[in-house]
């Protein structure tokens, strides 16, 4: 017996209507067309189903027994059923508990997402991984075997996290994260991220951002389009954007990839072994060789060459008791 999939509307949420809905990473049509191996809406001789797009998690095995308990042509909710020479009854089947959870109004999307959650959580466990109790993985995710998605994190689209990786209360989409790693309360937007490493907690990686093994991404670290070579340490308080960075370099804290002139955005290329000095500002497009050594507080504006030493500040200027003169007398 053939199955029929329609595309009918009972409601629009935020612009979609509810059979184009994300259910963790297919729609709501897209989870009944795989799972009833259905076709779409057409025409038939013989015999067939025709089902509204509202039972995302409903497989072939429960429509069919609930269907082979009466006879006949008959409508239910959600759909009907049409047998060869049976008339079609004008009294409707009531639906069961065997046809799932049910997608009849926006206020049923939650729990159906509540449901897509628990499947996703008992789909990855059989795989090896552990999904914790709060955590959301979309089933298009690919967990290896002892990789830990924490509570309070998400993981969405096409993500593959690595054997044993951990990601805890972070939000991950369409990223890649080697074996070993950890991510701790960040985010990730189309990064790849290698084995080894550590990320957060509250760094931001965005699209473009690749990140080699054994590095270390720390909180309050943005990367934005930039290659990070082994072995590099970008702590705290960074910004690196639209640049490549080689092996074991140090970016100190507060340091800035200044990769916009107002007009266009800009390179910046470091070499292998440099260190970066906190507060420093590195102005694009700019060369750095690699074992240059830029002290703290300092704004790059040429090429370094290699194991060259930049300062680029003033000394201060002390004046003794001067600093009476800004009190406030009150």
């Amino acid at each position: 017996m053939k199955i029929f999939l329609t595309k009918k509307s009972y409601f629009t949420f935020r612009g979609a209507e509810s059979w184009q809905l994300d259910v963790l990473g297919k729609s709501v049509y897209e989870h009944m067309k795989e799972r009833l191996l259905a076709e779409e809406e057409g025409e038939f001789t013989d015999e067939g189903v025709v089902l509204d797009p509202v039972y995302p998690f409903l497989t072939r095995e429960q429509l069919f027994s609930y269907l082979d308990e009466r006879e006949g042509s008959y409508p239910f909710p959600g759909g009907y059923l049409v047998r060869a020479g049976a008339m079609l009854s004008q009294t409707p089947r009531p639906a069961t508990v065997a046809l799932g959870p049910k997608l009849f109004s926006l206020a049923d999307y939650a729990s159906v997402l509540a449901y897509a959650a628990e499947e996703s959580a008992k789909l990855h466990g059989t795989r090896g991984a552990l999904v914790e109790k709060g955590a959301i993985v979309d089933l298009t995710a690919e967990l290896r075997e002892g990789a830990i998605i924490g509570r309070g994190s998400r993981v969405r689209g096409r993500c593959v996290i690595g054997k044993n990786a951990v990601i805890d209360a972070s939000d991950l989409e369409d990223c890649e994260i080697g074996a070993g790693t950890v991510v701790r309360r960040s985010t990730l937007t189309g990064a790849k991220v290698g084995e080894n490493c550590t990320v957060g907690p509250y760094a931001y990686l965005r699209a473009g951002s690749e990140v080699e093994n054994d590095c270390r991404i720390g909180d309050f670290a943005e990367l934005k389009n930039a290659k990070v070579g082994s072995g590099t340490k970008i702590a705290h308080l960074a910004y690196v954007g639209d640049a490549e960075l080689g092996r074991k370099v140090n970016v100190g804290c507060g340091a800035v990839f200044v990769n916009y002139d107002g007009r266009e955005k800009r390179h910046t290329q470091v070499g292998d072994g440099c260190f970066i000095g906190s507060n420093s500002n590195l102005i694009a497009p700019l060369k750095i060789a690699g074992g240059a050594f830029i002290a703290a507080g300092s704004t790059v504006t040429r090429d370094l060459a290699e194991e060259d030493f930049c300062i680029a500040r003033t000394r201060e200027t002390v004046k003794p008791g001067r600093g009476k003169r800004y009190y406030d007398p009150k």
